[in-house]
């Protein structure tokens, strides 16, 4: 009896550890709520008020495309153009889908150095600096079916190669990992590999800003050009 009851006890307290065990493992792959892992607070009303306004062209652009999907329907050559970026994303599996949209849209604008913060709409329709393309992903990854809070848009700095700049990337939740899409490259860089310093979060919750002595409220005093 004392034996079958100390296998009892071994057995229960095995099971504890394992338990213990697998569940910091799973804990230890959840990604961060933002990426970069890293802290942030509520940004300044300046920022929030350019992308509410953002946002609003968001709305605007959603509409646009649906009252476009007839083929027939005249001046809507562009939304057809992003619609079909969108619909050929959604035909793809798993992690085809985002990728599918990061290098369509690489692929669709024209860059250029600096320019006003344009509606994806616009940006297809012309040329735009790293703002259009985020902006434009992120607008297509929403349409594609990709959920709101699996979505931010960064401001970065880049200090790369001689370059040192602000800049606007794309992220996306995939598997408990934050992606990051990049009209600088094709590739899907996950954020821990990503040599980027984090500044500015935009999503569905609003802006908010990483822990940095950089001066990113500069960036956000006027929707005219400000990053590149």
């Amino acid at each position: 009896m004392g034996i079958t009851m100390l296998f009892v006890i071994r057995s229960t307290l095995i099971m504890a550890l394992f338990v213990v065990v697998f569940s910091a493992a799973g804990s230890a792959r959840c990604a961060a709520s933002d990426p970069f892992g890293q802290t942030t607070q509520v940004a300044s009303s300046s920022l929030l008020e350019n992308w509410l306004a953002t946002n609003k062209e968001l709305a605007r652009d959603h509409a646009l495309l649906s009252a476009c999907s007839d083929s027939e329907v005249f001046g809507c050559e562009t939304a057809r153009r992003l619609r079909h970026i969108i619909e050929d994303a959604k035909a793809q599996q798993g992690l085809a889908v985002i990728g599918h949209i990061n290098r369509a849209i690489n692929l669709e604008i024209k860059a250029v150095p600096q320019n006003d913060w344009l509606s994806p709409l616009e940006a297809i329709s012309g040329a735009g600096d790293c703002k259009a393309y985020s902006i434009a992903k992120y607008f297509a990854l929403r349409e594609a079916g990709i959920a709101p809070d699996h979505l931010r848009l960064i401001v970065v700095h880049l200090d790369r190669g001689g370059r040192s700049e602000d800049h606007m990337v794309v992220a996306t939740l995939w598997q408990d990992q934050w992606l990051i899409l990049d009209n600088l490259t094709l590739a899907l860089v996950p954020d821990v590999l990503s040599d980027y310093v984090p500044l500015l979060v935009f999503d569905d919750g609003g802006v908010r800003r990483y822990a940095t002595d950089h001066d990113v409220f500069a960036i956000g005093a006027t929707r005219r050009g400000g990053l590149r």
